[in-house]
């Protein structure tokens, strides 16, 4: 689809009936640019007949644009259609500071500076040029050389809601309103290039949200989450050689590791991290363990697994990867098997209340048949839960 006027191709082109909020209108089409200054040429006649109504910039069309699309596209004729219902004199224009034109201005409330439509759509497709350099969301600036204030989402998707590259300012002004408040106990407070909209990281060079940890009194180490995330998953094999969580800070001057809050950031954003985690989790789980304080315990000898077992028989078992192995000097001895039998080659017992056989090929004493009666391996006495 072509523009009616210039006759140009390009893809933010206007159509007149997808603007049409209620009966029809024609399926012409214009870019920003021809349908302003058809806005603009009319706008006079429609001054003097105080009726906002404005033809079809195509040649030979009768049909009207859509009132919504007159609105969107020109802040003009908002004013003079607030003022043909107040029954007031419209505003004379003024002169753009950028354009040296006169055109009513737009106002970014954040910082009070004024612009012209045309100046603040041209503004706004450059600042999507360069997120999409970035390859990542940043928030708009003012365009006044030098005033880092936002552009507030209003003037975006109110004052230019006909101009694509405007709505997508304010789609990345929300992406990066919910990225802080995720990360709001971790942004860093003095970030690199205050007036830049995404300063860029010390690591990757990369322009993204900058967060540190809240544990270290340095506010200047900060760092992507993604060089967080890649230094944590660096130490992974350390952590399960101590079976804690072990990471030094990214400065090696702090001389300490992260801290908690951090490190389960981390892994809310890492797989691996996230399964390093859990199983941390099952281990404090298992130290906790009244009944077998931290001079029964012992942690599996397999290097890859973080787990522990509990001492007491000649075999121990893991809680996590089921590893058993008989310790060094094992402490106490095991309960006598009780009613064992061979079939056919196979050690098995039969459930104390149905009588099926069962087979143990492996884990701990507790056992459940298939039908759901639970009992000890050792003994075939009932299991208790609570013991």
């Amino acid at each position: 689809m072509n523009c009616s006027v210039c006759g140009s191709s390009e893809r933010n082109l206007l159509v007149n009936d997808t603007w049409a909020l209620t009966g029809t209108a024609c399926t012409h089409a214009a870019c920003v640019q021809c349908l302003r200054q058809n806005i603009d040429d009319h706008l006079p006649r429609c001054r003097e007949e105080q009726q906002l109504r404005v033809p079809c910039h195509a040649p030979g069309c009768r049909k009207a644009l859509p009132q919504h699309l007159v609105l969107s596209a020109s802040k003009a004729a908002r004013e003079l259609a607030a003022a043909i219902d107040e029954q007031r004199a419209c505003p004379k224009p003024r002169i753009c500071s950028f354009c040296l034109e006169q055109h009513p201005l737009l106002v970014n409330s954040s910082c009070g500076h004024e612009a012209c439509e045309t100046c603040w759509s041209q503004w706004a497709e450059r600042q999507v040029q360069a997120a999409e350099a970035d390859q990542h969301p940043r928030l708009c600036i003012c365009c006044h050389p030098g005033c880092p204030s936002r552009v507030t989402t209003r003037l975006w998707r109110e004052e230019l809601a006909c101009i694509p590259a405007a709505q997508r300012c304010a789609e990345m002004a929300d992406l990066v309103d919910k990225e802080v408040v995720r990360v709001a106990h971790l942004v860093a407070p003095k970030p690199v290039g205050p007036t830049e909209p995404s300063p860029a990281c010390p690591v990757c060079r990369e322009h993204r949200m900058l967060i540190r940890d809240p544990g270290s009194m340095c506010d200047d180490h900060a760092a992507c989450e993604l060089c967080w995330a890649r230094w944590a998953e660096g130490h992974l094999e350390r952590c399960v050689e101590e079976s804690a969580m072990v990471v030094r800070s990214l400065w090696p001057e702090c001389g300490r590791n992260i801290s908690d809050v951090l490190w389960q950031h981390l892994c809310s954003m890492s797989c691996e991290l996230a399964e390093l985690e859990r199983r941390f989790v099952f281990r404090r789980h298992l130290q906790r363990n009244p009944l077998f304080p931290a001079a029964m315990q012992v942690n599996c000898p397999r290097r890859e697994c973080v787990g522990l077992g509990y001492l007491g028989y000649d075999t121990v078992m893991c809680f996590i990867c089921e590893h058993q192995w008989t310790p060094d000097g094992a402490v106490g001895e095991s309960p006598p098997e009780v009613d064992a039998q061979e079939v056919m080659g196979v050690r098995v017992k039969r459930c104390p209340k149905c009588s099926e056989y069962i087979e143990k090929n492996g884990g701990c004493d507790h056992m459940t048949c298939c039908c759901t009666h639970e009992f000890y391996w050792t003994t075939l006495k009932p299991f208790r839960g609570g013991a």
